[in-house]
């Protein structure tokens, strides 16, 4: 009989964007790979990369179960329905482990392994608690992710700060660090002088951006979380004279477009500021840029900052945990509030009249993609029976 796992998230995305590797990690080891998740309402991405994801479970022989999880916690109906799909699953399968995510997903997941005595496996992508964040959070959040933990074999963290108030306050039998799910450093760091200019040539050209103007650029969602709207607040403080030669450009899509359309068209900025929308070369998006903004509310570990700043390209990072694990301020950026559009506007003009040379960074090479599988794949490994 093979070894089972279970890989459990409330939208397809979470498992998308973060697990493939662990999948094959898994499957490397031996394990038949199940994943369950809300296929239909499938979270952040587009129906395309949903049936692409879709595709390559079928192709890697992961096999796929609906669960019909709501947004956010549910409601008490839904969740109810949820427990009952997953109960009729592990019913059927003997799983040596189940590795849960997001907040949702992994309370209910946790809750019907504890009544199958099947250990779980829980990675926070951002306690939605933390220094600086609303009250809300640890309100609502901190007790249900303290209770939890007692129903928690491996609590895995991806930031500092989560790992250390997991050791202070949760009660999983054990609590690990993983450096979110990591970059190619070693290939990233190849990439010649040439190959970022011929990036940087084509990107402008394409936007219609002179090749002497100051490009800010952000990669993002467009939604409150991802505060975009402090960038363009803080330009908004700047002089027309300033603003004549900066350009800022937003990578992603969502439900604020519209919003940020109007701010920037409040101070005469409309055609200096391009909403990309999705786009596959974000690496050529930073090699163009000057400079790149990651403003974000909350973050676990921001990866379009972490990617920026592996790229070379300075970046000015919200003082928030997720963010400022990997920013060292005067060296690779600097942090700001992400509530100050004053102190982000002091920060950009300052980078306007010098803005340090790029380089790599040895304190970076800790976020390698390599070193995180080698991480989980010796997790993974302590579940064998």
């Amino acid at each position: 009989m093979s070894k089972k796992v279970l890989m459990l998230a409330a939208k397809a995305n979470m498992i998308q964007q973060f697990n493939h590797r662990n999948i094959k990690i898994l499957q490397n080891l031996g394990y038949e790979v199940h994943v369950a998740t809300n296929m239909v309402d499938f979270g952040s991405m587009s129906t395309d990369e949903n049936e692409r994801f879709k595709l390559w479970m079928s192709d890697n022989n992961v096999i796929a179960h609906q669960v019909d999880f709501e947004r956010r916690m549910g409601t008490l109906k839904g969740n109810i329905r949820s427990i009952r799909q997953l109960r009729e699953i592990f019913k059927t399968n003997d799983f040596s482990f189940i590795h849960v995510h997001s907040p949702l997903g992994s309370i209910l997941g946790r809750f019907v392994a504890k009544q199958f005595k099947v250990p779980a496996i829980y990675t926070a992508h951002g306690f939605h608690f933390f220094k600086g964040g609303p009250k809300s959070g640890w309100v609502v959040f901190y007790p249900l992710e303290w209770l939890f933990s007692f129903f928690t074999d491996t609590l895995i963290t991806i930031n500092d700060e989560d790992y250390a108030l997991a050791k202070k306050h949760m009660h999983a039998n054990k609590i690990v660090k993983i450096n979110g799910i990591g970059v190619d450093i070693e290939n990233r760091w190849l990439v010649t002088d040439v190959e970022r200019k011929e990036a940087l040539h084509s990107i402008r050209k394409e936007l219609n951006i002179p090749e002497d103007a100051f490009l800010l650029s952000s990669v993002g969602e467009l939604s409150e979380r991802k505060n975009h709207r402090v960038v363009l607040e803080a330009l908004q403080l700047m002089s027309p004279e300033e603003l004549s030669h900066v350009y800022y450009v937003i990578a992603g899509t969502g439900n604020n477009g519209n919003l940020l359309q109007g701010l920037a068209q409040s101070f005469d900025f409309e055609k200096h500021f391009h909403l990309l929308g999705y786009r596959s070369d974000i690496h050529a998006i930073n090699y163009a840029s000057d400079i790149s903004i990651f403003s974000s509310l909350r973050e676990g570990l921001g990866v379009a900052g972490l990617d920026a700043t592996v790229d070379g390209t300075y970046l000015l990072g919200a003082k928030r945990r997720g963010i400022s694990d990997y920013i060292r301020d005067g060296e690779n950026g600097y942090l700001f509030e992400p509530d100050s559009p004053e102190e982000l506007c002091q920060l950009i003009r300052k980078c306007l009249n010098f803005v340090p040379k790029t380089k790599y960074f040895d304190f970076l090479k800790r976020f390698d993609y390599r070193k995180v599988d080698e991480v989980m794949k010796s997790l993974y490994g302590g579940y064998e029976r």
